[in-house]
């Protein structure tokens, strides 16, 4: 018999709360994600093979051309270093390249109606109060619009 292969969603998580981070790590791993995982801006393409540091979005992004796959994005607003959320969603969808399309899901406790209608404005898929929701719920709504856009493609 053979046994057919699934091919895993990638999505990076980008979050400044290690515990937390460590949990959305382990919850999207069981529900079948490959997860690559940073707590800044400056870190979210750096990867542990090439031992890069990057100091810029500008280089993260340069840096995400290399990378093979990214399916999603789960994002934090407050970071660790000088960038936050907008500033990587600002820079990410401005590249044009072909990550602009990548689903982006903020998942923060930054929530004023400004900040949400910014981000919305910019382009992010959904914005979600982390007090508000469940890991299982929000990876649930994930994994359904990755299956809604695999199937309009």
């Amino acid at each position: 018999m053979i046994k057919k292969i699934k091919n895993k969603k990638t999505i990076l998580v980008i979050e400044d709360e290690r515990s937390l981070l460590l949990a959305i790590k382990i919850k999207l791993e069981k529900n079948d994600f490959k997860v690559i995982t940073s707590r800044s801006v400056e870190r979210a393409f750096s990867t542990p093979i090439k031992k890069i540091t990057l100091s810029s979005v500008e280089l993260a992004l340069k840096h995400l051309e290399e990378l093979e796959q990214v399916d999603a994005i789960w994002l934090d607003h407050n970071l660790l270093g000088e960038e936050d959320g907008l500033d990587f969603v600002t820079k990410f969808k401005a590249n044009g390249g072909k990550w602009s399309t990548v689903p982006i899901f903020v998942v923060s406790n930054t929530a004023s109606a400004d900040l949400v209608k910014t981000y919305k404005k910019l382009g992010v898929n959904h914005y979600y109060v982390k007090a508000e929701f469940r890991l299982e719920k929000i990876i649930e709504e994930i994994n359904l619009s990755l299956d809604i856009k695999k199937k309009k493609i």
